[in-house]
């Protein structure tokens, strides 16, 4: 079996209560902006930083661990997902025309949505219609569970 881990970054707006959702060219649901680890170049932190940049354009800083998630799309495939909350790091507005700018990326779009704006769309993972946003408060307030990055010499 096969194994990809990977980094999803919650850009969580705050002030304007809204998350930043990221959909494939010809897809018919929306994501949280994240993607494939590239382990010996960077830490798991760096990765969805630099996915959210590749995805939505947008510069993010990582605040906390929020969920893991084991998914097998197929018998012979793992994904590790974990998601971490970020806030944009200067503007916020995105590129209508923006393109992945990752080669073999797939994204078409990106866009900040509410919470009321979410009911009418497909996302994945469902949890961010729902106790996400009952539990953000809680969540920005709690003390981080992510223990850090370590290496050897530390």
């Amino acid at each position: 079996m096969r194994t990809r881990i990977e980094a999803r970054a919650v850009v969580y707006d705050q002030e304007q209560d809204r998350i930043l959702l990221v959909r494939n060219r010809g897809a018919d649901y929306w994501y949280i902006p994240g993607g494939g680890w590239e382990f010996e170049s960077e830490n798991i932190l760096e990765c969805a930083k630099r996915e959210v940049k590749e995805e939505t354009g947008l510069d993010v800083m990582i605040g906390k661990f929020l969920y893991l998630q084991e998914f097998h799309p197929s018998e012979d495939l793992v994904y590790f997902e974990s998601f971490w909350l970020a806030k944009v790091v200067g503007s916020d507005v995105l590129d209508r025309d923006h393109v992945d700018t990752d080669p073999d990326g797939a994204v078409g779009e990106a866009r900040w949505f509410t919470r009321q704006e979410l009911s009418g769309i497909a996302l994945y993972p469902e949890r961010f219609k729902t106790t996400f946003w009952e539990n953000i408060a809680d969540i920005i307030g709690d003390e981080d569970r992510f223990i850090g990055v370590r290496s050897k010499e530390t």
